[in-house]
């Protein structure tokens, strides 16, 4: 229900230990890193100035981006060529935690299977260019195989050129209209999908002519060495032997690859699971400063977390340097990351809202507003039990589907959303007089209906402004938070006009004359418009305005008339929610006509589940899209700004715990 508390961490410490600090970081999967030159630079790293600290301050002024070792750098790269000879799956090895890390510790015992493993498939890479080559002459070779002629004849003659190339086939027929203008003989030997085959004999004192009738032909010639011996059938076989030997060759190579694989898989696992946590590590060090003897680490970590790091980091505390700062102690362009804490109900729901955009930090967290208003808003528009109940199964489907588990949570509280409305309407799939009504039914009661969904969206409506004045509240933005369109002067002005006109349509008169209701809303409205100089008199800022008197009023206006325009649509907008409920029941109503006309009984029940396969498919994909719609148009446009940055902490995907304490096993 709230955003995760975040404080700026600086780390200082000696380099020795810096690679044993960012690997515990990374298990911990805590640290949202950020460069730490940068905040040096900007004066925002935290160095107090003590006589324990004198020689970190003093090295300082030597600070440098931190450099990655070229020698790791060539571990890693044998390492991912070893991992795709040998076909291994990155995802499914798991990675030892207690290990080292230290690639150099493991480059003897990699380089020796990855020379091993490189010479062949050096060798593989060649065979099968080599292959490709071949196959490409034989292809070439066969459009000839007729020709019972040596070819060192046909490429040697003295006074006539022979060549063989393709013309696309729409050109075939330009080829032969103009054949008496060719100076050559032109005889196609083979037809392709697109393109024709044809065998050239030139004079070569013409071949420039032909070049230039051929080219606007679109000629392509076929690239034939001339060096071989024979006939193009004898060159043929000798190529299909040359092949043969490629592929034996090819196939000893992949043994020689198995073999290894066989032998050094497992070290090859090994050194992957190191290579994972350095990479993880390197993403912690590249935003590192580092200076001769000192490097300097900055990153955002979760308040919660402080304890457990600092237990880890415990071996090397002596030595190192741990300063904590709050987001107001630190520069306004350093953001703090956004990590949302919600209960396991609303949880998918952060899906929802991520698509719209991440709540900054100093912004309220409106998953829960999202989730339990989503949830209503659904329920109402698509109330049945038998439905929602197939919407419930299918979230749970979803569930289990690793990339979006928020898709089979959002749906499965949908489903069990359009349950309960199913029963207060009586309805089970499409059905009214199955289980009888707790509440309404809507077909016949569509005026209640109606009415009732618009005083849901002034609720949602009052919930949003409730919201938008929180967020001034935590931004201390009076301006906004007492005089805006979203904040208590438009919040007073929305209730206020809204009293006075269910007043009058309930009672027939207005409940005071119309000139006090006129200065009422006419005060809120100038509050609202001259928000920039009353806010900045009450605090006592000058100037009052900051651009020329003229413009802020005139677009004053203008937005005045924009948040009268905007309170009357969003309010009314609401309406779509009873018209989709009533829609939902006259949908099946037509379904169920249909089933009536049918004479047999297999008809009847076919056209009644095709109807509720259809309302299931359709109707829920556009009731899910409008309920969106309703959430991110009316109601977060009230309070809602979305700009900030998700806590993307350099962390390990999963770890799974090993019955014996202490033992863990990561998969990247």
């Amino acid at each position: 229900m709230a955003v995760e508390r975040m404080e700026m961490l600086n780390i200082i410490g000696h380099l020795e230990d810096m690679n044993f600090i960012s690997k515990e970081l990374v298990l911990l999967g805590c640290i949202h890193p950020v460069n730490a030159l940068h905040e040096i630079d900007s004066n925002n790293f935290t160095i107090s100035t003590t006589l324990k600290n004198m020689d970190a301050l003093v090295d300082v002024c030597f600070v440098k981006p931190y450099r990655r070792n070229q020698e790791d750098a060539r571990i890693a790269e044998q390492i991912e060529t070893l991992l795709e000879a040998f076909e291994l799956d990155r995802e499914d090895i798991p990675v030892d935690p207690d290990r080292h890390s230290d690639l150099a510790g493991i480059a003897k015992d990699i380089e020796g299977v990855y020379q091993k493993v490189e010479k062949c498939r050096k060798d593989m890479e060649s065979l099968n260019g080599q292959l490709s080559r071949n196959q490409e002459l034989r292809e070439h070779f066969g459009y000839l195989a007729d020709l019972d002629i040596p070819w060192q004849e046909l490429m040697g003659m003295e006074y006539f050129d022979f060549r063989v190339g393709t013309f696309p086939k729409e050109n075939i027929a330009k080829l032969r209209t103009n054949y008496g203008n060719i100076p050559a003989i032109a005889y196609p030997v083979q037809s392709l999908k697109d393109h024709e085959v044809v065998v050239t004999v030139v004079p070569k004192s013409l071949t420039v002519e032909l070049e230039r009738i051929y080219s606007s032909l679109a000629y392509q010639s076929l690239h034939i060495p001339h060096e071989y011996q024979g006939t193009p059938g004898e060159i043929i076989r000798s190529l299909e032997e040359e092949a043969q030997d490629m592929e034996k060759e090819l196939e000893e190579c992949r043994t020689s690859i198995q073999k290894a694989k066989e032998e050094y898989g497992q070290l090859v696992r090994q050194a992957c699971s190191e290579l994972i946590i350095y990479e993880k590590m390197q993403e912690i060090n590249n935003e590192t400063a580092c200076s001769n003897d000192f490097f300097y680490m900055a990153g955002w970590v979760p308040v919660k977390e402080k304890e457990r790091l600092e237990g880890k980091l415990k071996p090397v505390m002596k030595r190192t340097l741990l300063f904590y700062k709050d987001p107001d102690q630190v520069d306004k362009a350093a953001t703090p990351p956004t990590q949302l804490k919600n209960s396991p109900l609303l949880r998918p729901f952060e899906a929802l809202v991520s698509m719209y955009g991440t709540p900054s930090y100093h912004e309220l967290d409106p998953t829960s507003f999202v989730g339990l208003s989503y949830m209503l808003l659904f329920g109402v528009m698509f109330g049945d039990v038998g439905q929602g109940l197939l919407f419930f199964l299918t979230g749970c489907f979803l569930s289990k589907w690793k990339s979006r588990p928020n898709l089979g949570g959002v749906f499965t509280r949908l489903g069990i959303s359009s349950m309960l409305f199913g029963v207060l309407y009586g309805s089970v799939f499409g059905f009214e007089n199955w289980i009888p009504a707790l509440l309404i039914r809507p077909m016949e009661n569509i005026n209640t209906m109606l009415i009732a969904t618009i005083g849901l969206g002034v609720v949602l409506l009052s919930v949003a402004f409730v919201y938008s004045l929180l967020n001034a509240i935590r931004r201390r933005d009076v301006e906004e938070g007492l005089l805006g369109k979203n904040g208590v002067a438009g919040l007073l002005f929305f209730w206020t006009l809204l009293i006075f006109v269910l007043l009058y349509l309930q009672k027939g008169k207005l409940p005071l004359p119309l000139p006090a209701i006129l200065l009422i809303l006419g005060v809120l409205l100038i509050l609202m418009v001259g928000k920039e100089p009353v806010a900045n008199w009450l605090q006592k800022k000058r100037p009052l305005y900051r651009e020329p008197v003229s413009d802020y009023y005139i677009e004053g206006g203008f937005g005045i008339v924009e948040t009268l325009l905007s309170m009357l649509s969003n309010t009314i907008s609401f309406v779509r929610v009873g018209a989709f409920a009533l829609n939902h029941v006259g949908l099946f109503l037509a379904f169920r006509t249909m089933s009536e006309m049918m004479k047999n009984a297999a008809g009847k029940t076919l056209i009644l589940i095709v109807g509720n396969l259809v309302i299931i498919g359709l109707e829920g994909l556009v009731v899910f899209i409008q309920g969106l719609r309703l959430e991110y148009y009316e109601l977060f446009s009230k309070f809602y700004d979305g700009s900030g940055i998700p806590y993307h902490p350099v962390a390990l995907k999963l770890v799974r715990r090993r019955k014996r304490i202490g033992a863990r096993e990561a998969v990247q």
